[in-house]
């Protein structure tokens, strides 16, 4: 059995009764965390334009747009709610890095508000959806991504295997909804740090919606896209040397990457290299207490490979979520890093232009890239000649240091309360973490689509 035919066969027989307890619970995780993303997300200015667009372009009104008190129809509503998702860059990260939330949930959430799916469908639309993009991501780690953006790549792949599992499709219609997605793979790197990488994995929602819709009409793609030639793998991935098959369709139902190996549940706004060396700083900070006004050097050691990530200037407070100098200044400067943090107020005020001056970034070639490994050191020398340093090995969130309960649940509120009230706020987390007992996804729609006068 080739690899397309044993994904499409892995999404139309899961459910969430075959699920184990550990698989299900980590969903629901990343589930809240997600919604509390989308409802900050919904808040931002990127999030009137993308609404403005979605509603100027019309549609049967079935499916919520999070926050924005009107209806669209599904693509579009998983667009919209995929770009307030991931605009924050604020989701949980996976191993590798693939932004797996942002592209799935709001596929599952669409579809499953049109249909009236059970809250255990959605648990195991996450699941699967998540488990594709994954598993890809790790097939393809030897290979050269040649700038392509991974939730791009991805994204819609994993958002049809959610969407097929939310409206039942057969295991044939699964391989349409496969090969459909496929070919509208992309997203390039170079928009990072501008509104466009956010739609990455909203249009990875997109897709993976229009996929399984297209699919269950009838409409007909590659049954054998993924290992084709001049198919999914082979067009993106290469050959046999960067590409790793076994990786791909090993334990296939057996083995669920939500717990082996698990995500990283951000603590700050940003992207995931930076949650490290922000945390340094801000340790640093609250442990001694220096005075910005006595600081003549702040210097901030990351590995050698992430020398992309090192723009002393950015250009807005969104491209400084990507910047370590920033990152490394603002929480020196503020003391705190939240969503205003990456503000045009915050990046451009006299007190942060003037810290990012006392930046030194050094790249260590002995400090691994790899995530599960990586870590990062602040130092601050002081205008008299003292030195400080703080170094962070596993930041508090991440695989190796998982957050508590009621440490997510401090994220969520903090998010979710943009936009809903506190009551309402609690109401989502029981509702949330009780999801299994939900029957009919239209109920957990209704508590996020309306305006709020929060």
């Amino acid at each position: 059995m080739g690899a397309t035919a044993q994904l499409a066969q892995f999404i139309a027989t899961t459910r969430y009764d075959t699920l184990p307890r550990e698989v299900v619970e980590a969903a629901k995780i990343g589930i809240l965390d997600g919604m509390a993303n989308m409802l900050a997300g919904a808040t931002q200015p990127l999030a009137a334009l993308m609404s403005q667009y979605v509603q100027a372009m019309g549609g049967t009104p079935t499916c919520s747009v999070v926050g924005q008190g009107y209806k669209t129809n599904p693509p579009f509503a998983a667009l919209a709610n995929g770009v307030f998702l991931h605009c924050l860059d604020f989701e949980i990260q996976g191993y590798p890095p693939t932004h797996g939330t942002s592209a799935t949930l709001p596929a599952a959430l669409a579809l499953g508000e049109m249909v009236g799916a059970s809250g255990a469908t959605l648990i195991a639309a996450y699941v699967v959806g998540w488990e594709v993009q994954a598993r890809f991501r790790q097939a393809s780690a030897r290979a050269n991504l040649r700038g392509f953006h991974p939730p791009g790549l991805f994204g819609p792949l994993g958002a049809a295997a959610a969407s097929a599992q939310v409206v039942g499709l057969p295991e044939q219609q699964v391989r349409m909804a496969l090969g459909i997605a496929a070919s509208h793979t992309g997203g390039l790197t170079a928009n990072t740090g501008t509104m466009v990488k956010s739609t990455h994995p909203g249009a990875a929602a997109r897709q993976g919606v229009e996929a399984a819709l297209l699919a269950q009409a009838g409409f007909v793609s590659h049954e054998h896209i993924v290992e084709a030639r001049e198919g999914y793998v082979e067009v993106l991935f290469g050959g046999p040397d960067t590409f790793d098959w076994d990786v791909l369709t090993r334990d296939l139902g057996h083995s669920f990457q939500l717990v082996t190996p698990g995500f990283n549940i951000k603590r700050y706004p940003a992207q995931i290299t930076m949650q490290w060396p922000i945390e340094a700083v801000l340790t640093l900070q609250q442990k001694y207490h220096i005075p910005l006004e006595d600081v003549a050097l702040l210097d901030v050691e990351i590995p050698a490979g992430r020398a992309d990530r090192s723009q002393p200037e950015p250009g807005s407070g969104l491209a400084g979520k990507f910047s370590f100098e920033y990152c490394a200044a603002v929480a020196l400067a503020e003391g705190r890093v939240d969503i205003e943090t990456f503000s045009d107020t915050t990046r451009f005020s006299s007190r942060v232009e003037d810290t990012l001056r006392l930046v030194r970034v050094h790249l260590n070639p002995d400090i691994p890239t790899d995530i599960l490994r990586t870590w990062a050191r602040a130092r601050v020398r002081t205008k008299d000649g003292r030195e400080f340093s703080e170094t962070c090995q596993q930041y508090r969130g991440s695989i190796g240091n998982p957050m508590s309960r009621e440490e997510r649940l401090s994220k969520v509120r903090s998010c979710a309360q943009r936009l809903l009230r506190p009551p309402e706020v609690e109401q989502l987390i029981t509702m949330v973490e009780e999801l299994e007992a939900l029957r009919d996804l239209r109920q957990l729609m209704a508590r996020v689509a309306p305006q709020s006068a929060a």
